[in-house]
């Protein structure tokens, strides 16, 4: 099985780190046992190439490479789908597909996965959601987002597929 990775997003400002992307790639990949299979739209490529280069497992990537209808058939076979607020969140919630949705300045109550199965990771800060387009402090709001708590939120979608429930 498989898991669908999208750390792009049209404002940078709703991306988390690609660090962040690459560490839980990895484990997904050494600990889940999942391929990973990066996807996003073709200006993306270069977010994506800088994170499959701080990885140390082998990724995958569709980038540019699926229309919108085949990524909406990848996605509703996955196991998993992590992304950021982005088109990729409207398309696996469209799909039902279990979904891990990383905020930072947007507000997750109104732009939150809508699929059965999601877990909602962000930092409740004094100044988020902000729904600015620049930052005025240091982006905190994503920074502060950790590998860990992704990796875990990405494992309880899993076992809480396998129990057949979420």
């Amino acid at each position: 099985s498989f898991a669908v990775v999208c750390p792009g997003a049209r404002s940078h400002i709703k991306r988390w780190t690609s660090e962040g992307f690459a560490a839980v790639a990895d484990r997904l990949i050494k600990e889940a046992k999942l391929q990973v299979i990066f996807s996003g739209e073709p200006e993306e490529k270069g977010i994506i190439e800088e994170i499959r280069q701080q990885m140390t497992q082998k990724a995958f990537t569709m980038v540019g490479l699926a229309t919108i209808p085949q990524l909406a058939v990848l996605m509703s076979r996955a196991a998993l789908v992590i992304t950021n607020d982005s088109a990729s969140l409207h398309l696996a919630s469209a799909v039902q597909a279990p979904t891990v949705a990383i905020f930072g300045p947007t507000d997750a109550d109104k732009y939150g996965p809508t699929a059965p199965h999601n877990r909602i990771i962000r930092r409740q800060l004094f100044c988020s959601p902000c729904e600015e387009a620049l930052c005025r402090f240091s982006h905190e709001c994503m920074r502060f987002i950790s590998a860990e708590e992704v990796f875990a939120a990405a494992q309880e979608l899993l076992k809480a597929a396998r129990a057949g429930h979420g």
